[in-house]
């Protein structure tokens, strides 16, 4: 009797054994098939692929070197009163450096503003520049700048050229456009970091003007247009310093989802669009968070 009542423990053993791992089977296939029916898009598939994780903006690794290797012009879009397209404009300028000679600094600064300007300026020299001393309109003569052109400056192999409306004739694309060309024609072999505002690098028109961007693309006796690129600055939340039409504040942005915080978890990267997405700009850098560039201080007499 004993032996057959082990018998029956042990058979009963077993068909529990099997039931529960028949749902479990069950389990795991059910969520293979709920993982596998969210399709990833294209872009989305392209994204996790190819784009490059960045740990510090102003550290920059080969993997961006190798990326704009081949580019002449790098124009960088920012929405004014902000830090991060600053900071990622002296990052890419130092790592060309490590593999260029020089390379060429343009920012979107009238030139006559930025006289006297001078390699041995401590910051607190450069506050007293024109530029620096106006009134903040746009956000652009605050902190995130002036660490700019701080740190341009004590790299000898960084060239500042400034390149807002000095042909008072044209409209302010068309004259920057202009500045670059001639800084191009000047210095052939350098690469060209350009910092603007996002609507002037962009390769088509923008509430109906030609846009830098779309200058460079047209002159074909100058610019390769495979060789140009356009970085436009793209974020999921945070401030900025600028001026919306009704003064210069601090203007808030609301978290909201979008293809990149959801694709990836990098915090921060380099991502060269879709050929078919490149209208306006050929790069996103991304950063989760953006930050506003604080109003500068000015020193006690």
């Amino acid at each position: 009797m004993k032996k057959v009542l082990l018998l029956l423990i042990i058979l009963l053993g077993l068909t529990s054994c099997k039931d529960n791992t028949e749902k479990q089977t069950t389990s795991d296939e059910t969520s293979i098939t709920i993982e596998n029916s969210v399709e990833m898009t294209e872009e989305q598939k392209d994204l996790k692929k190819n784009a490059i994780p960045i740990k510090s903006l102003t550290k920059l690794g080969n993997k961006i070197y190798d990326e704009i290797a081949n580019f002449e012009v790098l124009m960088i879009g920012e929405m004014h009163g902000t830090n991060e397209p600053a900071e990622f404009a002296y990052g890419l300028c130092e790592l060309i450096t490590e593999h260029e000679d020089q390379v060429i600094m343009a920012m979107e600064i009238r030139a006559s503003l930025m006289n006297n300007l001078s390699d041995d300026m401590s910051i607190s020299q450069l506050k007293e520049l024109n530029f620096f001393r106006g009134k903040n309109f746009d956000g652009r003569n605050g902190v995130a700048w002036l660490d700019l052109v701080h740190k341009s400056t004590k790299n000898k192999r960084i060239i500042l050229k400034f390149i807002d409306n000095s042909y008072a004739s044209s409209t302010r694309d068309s004259s920057m456009y202009r500045e670059i060309r001639n800084i191009h024609i000047k210095y052939p072999n350098t690469k060209i970091v350009t910092l603007t505002g996002n609507v002037h690098n962009s390769f088509t028109p923008l509430f109906d003007k030609e846009r830098i961007g779309g200058y460079l693309l047209k002159d074909t006796v100058n610019f390769d247009p495979e060789k140009i690129m356009s970085i436009n600055h793209v974020f999921s939340e945070g401030s900025m310093l600028n001026n919306d039409g009704t003064g210069l504040k601090i203007n808030t942005v609301e978290r909201e989802d979008n293809i990149y915080n959801t694709t990836l978890s990098h915090e921060m990267f380099l991502y060269k669009k879709l050929p078919e997405e490149q209208n306006r700009c050929t790069h996103i850098l991304y950063t989760d968070k953006v930050t506003a560039s604080e109003i500068i201080q000015k020193d006690d007499r």
